[in-house]
C-alpha cells in the first residue's frame, strides 16, 4: 500500500509535466537521451577506458575451506586482494537518425572486467550495456525513450561513470542500487533469504523499457526535469520470471550559473526519484522499493554532492563462498527478499580545484544501514574516503583513493568477530576518454 508520502511524490511528478515546457538543459536525462540539432547524421564514435590498481588490506579469514570474508576481496571476481585492473573499457556509437533530429540512437559495449561482465567471478556473456531510440518530435519537448538504457533515479547512478573521481560507488548505492540477480530456483536458507549463483549482469543501474522525459526551462537560469518509466525490473537481462513491470519516477530542478556544460555544469540542482517493483524467487513475488533524496553543487571549483537513499525488500546481503575446496572459490549472492527487511544509506561528497581545471581533492563520507529491522543480521558501513585527481584535459585524469573502512554488527557478537578482519582500501585509476 502506498504512503501519503509516495503519493505526494506522484501527484508532483504528474503535475509538473503536465506545466513544463522549453527546452533542454545539461541534465543526465538529456546528455544521454537526446543529440544535439547539429544537422549532420553522421554518427559519432566514442569510449573510454579506466584502468589501474587496487588493494584491499584486510585479512582473509577461511574455515574449512570457506571464504568467509568477500568484504576483504576485490570486486568484481572476489578471487584477490590486490591487482592491477581493466575496470571499464566501453565503446559508443550516438547520433542522430534524421536531419531534423526526430530521432536518437545511442549504444555502448562493455570490455572491461566488472559486474557486467564477470559478476562475483562468473561469466556473463554480456557485453552490451545500452541500446536504445529517442523520439523528440511530440510538443512540449516531450521526449518518448526505448530499449535499454540507464533508468532515472539516483545522481549518482544517472552520472556519467566516466566523470566521477571515484573508483567505486558509495556502500549504499553499490549494495541498494546496483542490483544482483540470482535465479528464481535459488535456495531458502533462511525465511525470505534466498542464495543462488549468478551467471546474470549486475543491473548496472540500467533497466529495459521505455522512458517519457522532459527538461524545461522555468527561468532563463532555472530548469525543471521529470521523468517516468516504465521496464522490466530486470536490468541488463531479457528475462522477466516475476510478470510484473518496475515503475520509475524522477524530479529535478536546476539553478544555472552560467559557466560550464554536463558533470562541469556549474549550478545548484535538487532531486527526488523512487521505483517500485516485483522479483521472482521460488515462485513467488516480492516487492523491491527504492527512493532518494539530494542535492548537487558545483561553482568555482567548488562542487558539494549529498544524497539520502532508502529501501525495502530485494535487500542485497552479500557474497557468500560456497566451495569448500581451500584451492578454490565459488561465490553466490544471498538476498532478503521479504518486503519486511529494510535499509537505508546515503553519503556526502566534497571536492575542490586547488589548481584550477588541473588539480583536485576530494573527500566523501558514505553509510549503510543494512537490515534494520533485524538485530540478528544488521550490519552498518561507514566509509571515509579520500583522494586527489590531476586532470590532463576534460575527463582524461588519474585518480587516486584511500578508503577508511568499518563495518559494525550491532546485536551480534560473533559476526563481529569475522567484520574484525576487514581494513582500508587503495585505490588507482586512470581514465582516458576518446
Amino acid at each position: 500500500m502506498q504512503t501519503p508520502k509516495y503519493n505526494k511524490i506522484i501527484t508532483s511528478l504528474v503535475a509538473f509535466s503536465i506545466i513544463s515546457t522549453g527546452l533542454n538543459a545539461a541534465d543526465w536525462l538529456s546528455i544521454a537521451g537526446t543529440e544535439p540539432s547539429t544537422g549532420s547524421t553522421q554518427p559519432h564514435v566514442w569510449g573510454f577506458i579506466q584502468a589501474g590498481y587496487q588493494k584491499d588490506y584486510g585479512t582473509i579469514l577461511d574455515k574449512d575451506g570457506i571464504n568467509k570474508t568477500p568484504f576483504v576481496m576485490l570486486v568484481p571476481n572476489l578471487d584477490t586482494q590486490s591487482s592491477f585492473e581493466i575496470n571499464r573499457a566501453r565503446l559508443a556509437l550516438r547520433g542522430m537518425i534524421d536531419k531534423e533530429n526526430n530521432f536518437n540512437y545511442f549504444f555502448m559495449t562493455e570490455f572491461g572486467e566488472d559486474g557486467i561482465t564477470s559478476p562475483a567471478g562468473h561469466s556473463s556473456h554480456n557485453y552490451l550495456t545500452d541500446a536504445s531510440i529517442t523520439y523528440r518530435g511530440l510538443p512540449y519537448d516531450i521526449n518518448v525513450r526505448a530499449g535499454q538504457f540507464k533508468y532515472p533515479g539516483s545522481e549518482e547512478g544517472m552520472r556519467a561513470v566516466f566523470a566521477s573521481e571515484y573508483r567505486n560507488f558509495s556502500t549504499a548505492g553499490g549494495q541498494l542500487l546496483l542490483e544482483r540477480f540470482i535465479p528464481n530456483n535459488s535456495t531458502e536458507v533462511a525465511p525470505g533469504v534466498f542464495q543462488g549463483a549468478t551467471t546474470e549482469s549486475v543491473g548496472a543501474y540500467r533497466d529495459r523499457g521505455v522512458e517519457i522525459f522532459n527538461t524545461s526551462h522555468l527561468q532563463d537560469d532555472i530548469t525543471l526535469s521529470v521523468a517516468g518509466m516504465v521496464g522490466n525490473g530486470t536490468g541488463l537481462s531479457s528475462s522477466n520470471s516475476s510478470g510484473e513491470l518496475t515503475y520509475y519516477g524522477y524530479l529535478a530542478s536546476e539553478w544555472l550559473f552560467g559557466k560550464g556544460k554536463g558533470y562541469f555544469t556549474e549550478s545548484l540542482k535538487g532531486f527526488a526519484w523512487y521505483q517500485n517493483g516485483k522479483r521472482q524467487l521460488n515462485n513467488e513475488n516480492y516487492t523491491r522499493e527504492r527512493y532518494g533524496i539530494g542535492l548537487d553543487y558545483f561553482h568555482n571549483g567548488l562542487r558539494i554532492d549529498v544524497e539520502y537513499i532508502n529501501a525495502k525488500g530485494m535487500i542485497y546481503n552479500g557474497a557468500k563462498d560456497v566451495d569448500s575446496d581451500p584451492y578454490g572459490l565459488d561465490w553466490q549472492f544471498q538476498i532478503a527478499a521479504d518486503d519486511s527487511n529494510k535499509a537505508d544509506g546515503g553519503y556526502l561528497n566534497i571536492q575542490y580545484y586547488v589548481i584550477a581545471k588541473k588539480v583536485e581533492l576530494l573527500a566523501r563520507y558514505d553509510y549503510l544501514n543494512r537490515l534494520t529491522n533485524s538485530v540478528k543480521n544488521e550490519r552498518d558501513f561507514k566509509t571515509t574516503t579520500i583522494g586527489a585527481s590531476y586532470h590532463f584535459k576534460g575527463a582524461n585524469r588519474i585518480d587516486i583513493n584511500y578508503a577508511f573502512r568499518d563495518i559494525t554488527a550491532p546485536g551480534n557478537p560473533t559476526a563481529q568477530d569475522v567484520l574484525d578482519y576487514g581494513d582500508n582500501l587503495l585505490s588507482i585509476q586512470a581514465t582516458l576518454k576518446f
